[in-house]
This record gives structure tokens, sequence and C-alpha cells, in this order.
């Protein structure tokens, strides 16, 4: 780059300064590179017309360093980086253009949508390898499902997450599927888990169809499983030619990712032109694994493994955050559920079992590890996520069939396992946050969130209006900038 007909020239973190017209004995004005401590590689380089004393260097790590032009020294670092509330950088692009076109024309989405609220019901529920079958045992058991449904309410979407289908605690089972990888599976074992799930989606499916209004009938949207994950979405039929782009993905965290005994199930879809994603989680399990817990849901969310769109306008009307639908957070709306093992930090089983005993729950909640995190982790990925505040006991770990917190010889401590959030500021409100206790055939409670949704409808001609308007603006901006600089 040159300037006041010197010639900056840069490589990795240095630049050097040469005279061109200077001849062999003053060719070089700069005798060693300047390098600035604490600056990445450089990137880009550009001066302005208001200030031609001054040339401007931009940096990898989204830092701008500034010189002097007569001096040949720095005379100033400016961070030009922004953290996202999701917590992810965005580095400096000059003009930023791609992301103020899609924030302008999402301040102005009520000009060229429509809007509709639809009602979604969410379950997570550690089975513990229950099955209908069980279920027939107690009449609150059966009971359950009938009420969780909200016949009386019906919903446009019934999520249900489950985790555990099979037992986890099964060596046998656990090994072979961890040992063998790709090696052909035991066909017993394979129909054995296959029929679990397949149990699962038909009770599913006929408690709907018994009990859900006859002239609103539900749709099986997808079903899919993960070792013991299991996730399974109904909507009603009427909405169903309003889905498409429907995405579905696994992320393994069981042995470093190799293995699918913890991870999540992340089922997306488009529905009119709102993008919705449901993550079904099961992470590492342990009093003291928060971290190992942390890591886990970090790599979930991270996790490019949806298939992305590559039509810019669909990119714009769909995602959020300048993305392209292959990260969970990429979309407008998102719930996470699971078994997520968060653990009640720094106190004694006994003591928490008081405490749940007299209804203290905001001594509990203050040594919840989730909400701990939270708090004082800023780089924490479920920062962004909202949870309704917790008015119901812990769900885990009870004695089967009883109401008993665990009396075996390990005696665990109560904690809140099983929880429910979500992301969609504007487009969603939890109406209902709650644990159900009619149902004992597990050592969890299940819990649900009952949710508004606010979904759009893009009208193409009025679209194409708006975005003319948001060009021109960001041309008149472009200009004001300049005349300022």
């Amino acid at each position: 780059m040159v300037v006041n007909h010197y010639l900056w020239y840069t490589a990795g973190k240095g630049i050097n300064v040469y005279n061109p017209m200077g001849g062999d004995n003053h060719f070089n004005i700069t005798t060693t590179p300047l390098v600035q401590s604490g600056v990445g590689e450089i990137t880009s380089g550009a001066f302005i017309s208001s200030q031609l004393d001054k040339v401007f260097f931009g940096h990898a790590d989204g830092k701008v360093t500034v010189y002097s032009v007569s001096q040949f020294t720095c005379v100033g670092v400016v961070n030009v980086a922004s953290i996202r509330l999701d917590n992810t950088i965005r580095l400096w692009d000059g003009w930023l253009e791609d992301d103020w076109l899609e924030a302008d024309m999402q301040d102005h989405d009520i000009d060229y949508c429509e809007f509709s609220e639809l009602k979604a019901v969410v379950v997570t529920w550690n089975a513990g390898a229950s099955t209908p079958s069980s279920l027939r045992n107690d009449e609150e058991d059966s009971n359950f499902f009938r009420e969780v449904i909200q016949p009386g309410h019906p919903p446009d979407i019934l999520v249900f997450g489950f985790q555990e289908l099979v037992d986890l605690e099964d060596k046998r089972l656990t090994a072979k599927s961890i040992f063998k990888g790709s090696k052909k599976k035991d066909p017993m074992d394979a129909e054995h888990m296959s029929h679990q799930y397949r149990a699962w989606r038909d009770y599913l499916a006929r408690v709907i169809d018994e009990n859900m209004p006859s002239n609103k009938p539900y749709a099986l949207l997808h079903t899919t499983n993960m070792i013991g994950l299991f996730s399974c979405i109904f909507v009603k039929a009427s909405h169903k030619s309003r889905i498409s782009n429907l995405g579905v993905t696994e992320v393994k965290r069981g042995l470093g990712g190799l293995h699918g005994n913890k991870g999540a199930i992340i089922i997306r879809f488009i529905l009119d032109n709102s993008s919705l994603c449901f993550t079904n989680c099961h992470v590492a399990a342990g009093q003291t694994k928060t971290m190992d817990r942390n890591n886990d849901i970090a790599a979930i969310l991270e996790a490019f493994a949806l298939p992305k769109e590559s039509d810019p306008d669909r990119r714009i009307d769909h995602f959020i955050g300048g993305g392209n639908g292959s990260i969970i957070t990429d979309h407008e709306i998102c719930i996470l559920d699971g078994d997520l093992n968060y653990r009640i930090d720094t106190m004694g089983r006994d003591t928490v079992v008081k405490a749940i005993k007299s209804n203290n729950l905001a001594k509990l909640l203050e040594r919840d590890q989730l909400l701990v995190s939270k708090r004082r982790n800023a780089g924490f990925r479920l920062r962004p996520f909202n949870e309704q505040p917790i008015t119901f006991a812990p769900t885990y770990k009870y004695d089967v069939g009883t109401d008993r917190y665990d009396s075996s010889e390990k005696m665990r401590s109560p904690a809140w396992c099983d929880r429910i959030l979500y992301k969609g500021v504007g487009r969603m409100k939890q109406l209902e946050y709650r644990r159900h206790d009619g149902l004992r055939v597990s050592d969890h409670r299940p819990v649900s969130g009952i949710f508004r949704l606010r979904v759009k409808s893009v009208v193409g001609e009025k679209r194409e209006g708006v975005w003319r308007g948001c060009e021109r603006r960001f041309g008149e901006a472009k200009l004001r900038l300049a005349r300022d600089a």
C-alpha cells in the first residue's frame, strides 16, 4: 500500500516501509519490521482522507493498529472484535454489510411478513429402560401421557425427548455397541433396541389418537434414536403441509465423541418461514463432572451437523446471526431439553432432602451447577438460553415405584437433572414449566414445558420492496460514515 509516496509492505505481523525514490542508500525506511505485541497477523490496510497523517492495519484477531505516517511508529491499538450474546466472536470486516442488512430486514419484518401463533408441548423424561407395558401396573402411570398432551387444549406441536430407553447399565449391551463399532451387530441386540423404540412410538401415537379430538388429527413428523436417546415429534395434520427442510442429526459424546451413550439428537424444520430446532440431550453423569457436562453442551451447540442453506435470501428469511442453519443456534426458535445431569454442589444428601421437605428450593437453586455456570462462567454455552424459574422439587434420583429419594447404598443426592431451556427472544414465550409426579416407573420424574410460538410467513412481493429499502438505508449509512470519517 502506497501512502505519501512511501510503500508500506506487510508480511505476517510485521510491516516494512520503503521509499521507492530514495535510491540504494535510502530505500529502506525501517531497518527492522514494525511489530506490535498482542495482535494477530495483518489482513488488511487502509488510510482515510480526513487523517492523512495516519495509516490503519487490520489484524486477524479483530484489532486495528494505527501508525504515524511521519514517525513510522504505532500510535494506537483499537479492538474492533465484538462478542455476541451467544458468546460467539464476530471480527471486523469493514462495513459488516451482511450483518447490517440482516438486522435491518428483521427490524422491518412486520412490513413483509404475516404472523401466526402456535402452541407447543415439550416433554423430557429419563425412562430408565421402561417400556409402555410398564405403565399398566399403575393407573397414575398410564394417565400421565393422556394428561401431558393437553387434550382439552390441543397443542399444534408435541415433542417427546426420552433418555435411557435402553439400559445403559447393561454392561454387555453397552460394551458390544462400543467395541463392535462398524462391525456387524448382533441381530438379537438390534432387534431388542429397535423394538423398544417402535413400542414407544406406537404407544405415543395411540395415546394421541385415542385422546385428541377426532376432527383434529395428528401426524408423526419424525422419530429417531441414538443408543438410549429417543425423539418423537407430532404435529397437527393440518400443519404438515406448512413444514419443509426437515433436518435430523446426532452428536455423539460418549468416549470422547466415539460412542452414542451420551450426546444429543437434533431435529429442525422450517414452519412457514420460521426455523425451529429441538435438541434432546443426555450428557456426562456424576456429581463432580460439571466441566465434562459443560464440554458436552459446548460440543453439541457448536457442531456444524445440520444441512446448510446456500440460498442467501432464504438464509436471511429463515435463520439468525448470519447463520446458514448448520448449527443449533442459527435457528430462530430453539428448545433444548433432556437429562443434563447437573447436580447440587457443596451440600450433603440429608441437607438437600431436608430443604426439599421444607420447600426451601431457593437454598438449593443457589448451588445448582447449571445456574452457577450461567452466573459465573462467561463462556458457558447455555448462557444465551432461558429457563423458566424452577418451582418444583428435584426430579432425580428416586427409588423406582416410590416417592422416596434414593435409599440405595450409593444414597445419591437429589438434583434437577431434567431440564428444558429455550432461545428465541420475541419469538416465543413459555407458559408452563413443571414436573409430573404420576409416573414412577423410572428413577427420574418427567418434566414438561408449554410454549407459545410466533411464526412468520414471508410475503414475496412485499419482501422485495423492503429489501430495496434496506439496501438504500445501508448506502445512506455508508455515506454518513464516510463524511464523518
